[in-house]
């Protein structure tokens, strides 16, 4: 748990910090293989993406060469592609509320005539998101975007699977497919109702699968996660009602999520407990309405800035904030490889589309989430949101064990034949000592600290050689470290562990006081290892965000006082993940979970049983 984090000032405050500091006990264990949910390896083209795609026209082949091999990014989204086609596709003469396929074949032709080959490489092209503004391609009956609307679900849908059949080979297609980029939050805009959105889903799905059927396609890009606002009101009218009407059609769930203010609502955090708890929650419900819980697409994630969108002075000091949002919370999905088909932070190439977009330009100011921004003289200049991806160049890897003895305190560790990666992230206001355990008697023929800071007038990218392996690290607030050891003999594994998520029967559930609230879980896997309940409540603040008992098959549990992120203060409600060690000698084939509170009000929106069973390899 933390406070909101600020500017970090004075030489002597820093000295004193580090000698107060809490020490975090790490432990790793770089000879056993963790095997998340059936995931053993890092996939950079799941983590380390830019809100950008092959097709982006602003960036020229230098750039491209930039980001590709000196960053290592991979591509993760394009929200223009399918609506830009489509402007240039005229009516069918034989049915004028459809396109003219005839059209849509010569525009893609034309495209792959004059498109510069070095962006058509498959293997990025293949891991695009691609998406669709409602504005423009929700089929109702007075759009005129283009001469045959779309008017019908049926015209977008027609449009969007014969755009995927035939503008790309079957091994340069985008794979993921977003129906709709934010709908539901710009409905009255259009206008249209939420069950007219999620219905378009269906339709544009089902021709999709139809004419390409390994594109995978999800939604709905929910713009707003509050779900928790109006004592869950918000999630039973919207990510509930979607997933009801449109989810058996589904491949994937979609949402954004930021820190700052998104649309609406008062400025707050989510990095840490509440987007655990948003992750769990979706996951609980699919389980229990579909009997999987279906993957999810983070398509968009980050800090939203004073401004938004907006044109403004360049701030170092901003982007650092941004980078401590992006970072903390791409510490966190790394923990679900499993559960999240892809992460995309919203930074930006050049983006020329974003200048005058919302306010009147003035030369030399830019919009936030730039990779490069344009100078007063029309130059293009390097942000320091660039250093997100140069923390993390030459991560690969095989995930290992690592635990850390406190949630703020981020921790993976990945192995890749030649070097074992061991990164960091304090979360906290406060600077932690880390102590590092299970290094002992590792080979190391060379040994670096590679660091990003976050909490200052700018961020800062600093790396070092080191004597040996450290026993100890450092971390002021905000800071991530890379722990890079180079390799004499490569660490052959010698056992896993592989984690398993159990959901409970039941989810959403009111909180009245003194009283039980039962969870229950069938087919749980035993044996040697760990375990841990995830518990997730949502709760006016005010009242207790801890429970005080929690009985697992009737035994009292110690409920720890701490979580990842910070307290929620300056929100309606609370609404975080907290998790509570369980004995693995008392997980048993069928599971009962008693969560009690001593006051009333709010819910307990999941508790999600995970096992990490040790595994002979």
């Amino acid at each position: 748990m933390k406070n909101t984090h600020g500017f970090i000032v004075g030489v002597v405050w820093l000295v004193a910090s580090t000698a107060l500091a809490e020490t975090v006990e790490v432990e790793l264990d770089p000879a056993c293989v963790r095997n998340i949910g059936g995931v053993t390896a890092f996939d950079r083209a799941q983590f380390i993406t830019i809100h950008d795609g092959f097709g982006s026209t602003d960036i020229n082949e230098h750039d491209v060469r930039y980001l590709e091999d000196e960053l290592e990014v991979r591509y993760g989204r394009d929200g223009g592609f399918i609506t830009w086609m489509a402007a240039e596709v005229g009516a069918d003469p034989a049915k004028p509320e459809m396109p003219n396929l005839q059209d849509l074949k010569d525009v893609l032709k034309k495209y792959r005539e004059e498109v510069e080959p070095f962006r058509m490489v498959p293997k990025h092209m293949r891991d695009v998101v691609f998406c669709t503004h409602p504005e423009q391609m929700h089929g109702f009956a007075d759009n005129t975007f283009t001469a045959w609307g779309p008017r019908t679900p049926e015209a977008t849908a027609e449009l969007t699977a014969q755009l995927l059949k035939h503008g790309f080979s079957d091994e340069e297609r985008p794979r993921f497919l977003e129906v709709y980029n934010e709908p539901f939050v710009k409905a009255k805009k259009i206008p249209a109702t939420i069950e007219s959105m999620c219905e378009q889903h269906n339709v544009v799905a089902k021709r999709v699968k139809e004419l390409t059927p390994n594109v995978l396609v999800g939604g709905y890009a929910a713009a707003w996660v509050e779900v928790e606002d109006r004592n869950f009101e918000h999630w039973n009218g919207w990510q509930k009602t979607f997933m009801d009407i449109a989810g058996e059609n589904m491949d994937f769930w979609s949402y954004h999520i930021y820190d700052g203010v998104n649309v609406m609502g008062s400025p707050r955090n989510r990095t840490g407990s509440n987007s655990e708890a948003i992750m769990d929650l979706i996951d609980t419900y699919s389980h229990i309405k579909f009997g999987v819980a279906k993957p999810i697409m983070i398509t968009e994630y980050g800090k939203i800035p004073g401004g938004n969108m907006n044109s403004m002075p360049y701030s170092a000091e901003r982007s650092a904030g941004m980078l401590y949002s992006a970072m903390g919370q791409l510490m966190t999905f790394m923990d679900h490889p499993d559960r999240l088909l892809k992460t995309i932070p919203f930074f930006l190439g050049k983006a020329t589309w974003t200048y005058g977009m919302t306010n009147d330009h003035v030369p030399g100011e830019a919009n936030p989430f730039l990779l490069w921004r344009k100078t007063a003289e029309g130059d293009y200049v390097e942000t320091d949101l660039t250093l997100f991806y140069q923390f993390w160049k030459g991560v690969e890897g095989e995930w290992r064990k690592s635990a850390s003895s406190n949630p703020d305190v981020r921790v993976h560790a990945l192995h890749d034949g030649k070097r074992l990666n061991v990164a960091f992230m304090n979360l906290d206001e406060d600077a932690k000592r880390v102590g590092l355990s299970g290094l002992d008697g590792i080979q190391a023929a060379a040994v670096s600290l590679r660091t990003l800071t976050t909490h200052g007038r700018k961020p800062v990218l600093g790396q070092r050689t080191m004597d040996k392996v450290p026993a100890s690290l450092e971390l002021e607030p905000g800071e991530a470290a890379l722990l890079m050891i180079d390799l004499g003999t490569a660490l052959k594994p010698k056992r896993g562990v592989r984690e398993h998520r159990i959901y409970a029967t039941e989810y959403l559930k009111d909180i009245e006081a003194g009283k039980p609230v039962v969870f229950n879980y069938p087919n749980t896997p035993t044996g040697n290892g760990s375990a841990l309940l995830r518990v997730s409540a949502g709760r006016k603040l005010g009242r207790k965000i801890l429970p005080d008992s929690v009985r697992f098959n009737g035994h009292e549990l110690s409920i720890p006082t701490n979580w990842a992120g910070d307290d929620q203060a300056g929100r309606a409600n609370y609404f975080g993940m907290i998790e509570i060690p369980v004995g693995m000698d008392l997980v048993r084939d069928a599971n009962t979970v008693e969560v009690r509170y001593p006051d009333a009000g709010g819910k307990v929106a999941s508790v999600v049983l995970q096992v990490n069973r040790m595994e002979e390899l």
